[in-house]
């Protein structure tokens, strides 16, 4: 399968064909990139979808050509080319696109269980520091509350399961999961994550907390076993 290559890069790319439908496109080093004052760049790939190379290398427009061939100039502007491509590769990925929209959620779910931590401080004046304490009333403010400490320790329970979640969901969007089953591992563990904060803050009948918490934990074991077994191969 090949591709038309403008004339200006003719000598910079070499697109070939994947099995897959998809291209890989690598940029090498040649005089002419000395020449026309481009720096010289080894070992830098970039995979595009076939619509990308063929956007790339479309002769057609001499005004994309020249705007192309302006971006390529310096080692910066080759990086950056190749960085805003490919996040735009990752952004059109379904699977981590849905991956973006939970994670969102969940840290700004973190955000408020901190902000509710800080106004109960404020209205039980029990605050952890002392210049706190004597900048609302005095010494005898510096406590510990009973209510405060709970919404600390939920918000501490988010940054120990909420962080490896990022991680986790984000390498697991990449390993090519469906679409369906990945938005329910998403999905069970912000419903999970957001009933166990409403279970420590409302102090509900156990076991809410304890099966929320478990809940939220199998779709994260879950997308690490899948991870693992992407990449053994490899180890």
């Amino acid at each position: 399968m090949g591709c038309v290559v403008c004339s200006q890069l003719v000598d910079m790319w070499t697109v070939r064909a994947w099995g897959t439908g998809r291209r890989a496109v690598d940029l090498t080093s040649c005089p002419r990139m000395l020449n026309g004052g481009y720096h010289r760049v080894t070992g830098l790939h970039y995979m595009s979808s076939f619509s990308d190379a063929e956007d790339c290398c479309d002769d057609s427009s001499s005004a994309s050509s020249l705007t192309l061939d302006r971006q390529l100039q310096g080692a910066d502007g080759i990086l950056a080319f190749f960085v805003r491509n490919q996040a735009a590769v990752m952004i059109r990925n379904e699977v981590f696109s849905c991956f973006v929209f939970y994670a969102v959620l969940l840290v700004i779910k973190m955000y408020t269980i901190a902000i509710i931590t800080g106004q109960v401080r404020l209205r039980k004046k029990a605050f952890a520091n002392p210049e706190d304490a004597l900048r609302h009333g005095g010494l005898q403010f510096h406590r510990e509350d009973p209510y405060v400490e709970r919404c600390r320790r939920a918000h501490l329970n988010d940054l120990e399961n909420i962080l490896p979640f990022l991680f986790l969901g984000a390498i697991y969007s990449l390993t090519g999961p469906s679409l369906t089953v990945a938005r329910l591992h998403f999905l069970v563990f912000f419903l999970a994550r957001v009933l166990h904060s409403l279970a420590y803050l409302l102090a509900m009948q156990a076991p809410t907390r304890s099966l929320a918490y478990t809940a939220a934990q199998v779709p994260c074991v879950s997308m690490a076993v899948q991870i693992l077994m992407s990449v053994a191969s490899f180890a």
